[in-house]
């Protein structure tokens, strides 16, 4: 969930941000706002999917049994 802090910032969760940044790289590498992303942004949003799909692979690895609860 996503919400603004008093200075105006937006958190978003993992999922959300991880999410974001899937939409802006399959957009052709735009912004939301039409601007195009630089190369350093565009390396760093695939880092952090790189880092999302690594770390959900070694969590499966460690817990085989485990299932969620919330979905089904």
């Amino acid at each position: 969930m996503a919400f603004r802090t008093e200075t105006g910032y937006i958190l978003r969760t993992p999922n959300e941000k991880a999410k974001r940044y899937a939409r802006q790289m399959k957009a052709g590498f735009v912004r939301e706002t039409g601007e195009k992303l630089t190369k350093e942004d565009m390396a760093f949003r695939a880092g952090y999917l790189a880092y999302q799909k690594d770390s959900n692979k070694a969590f499966k690895a460690k817990h085989p049994r485990y299932k969620r609860k919330t979905r089904n």
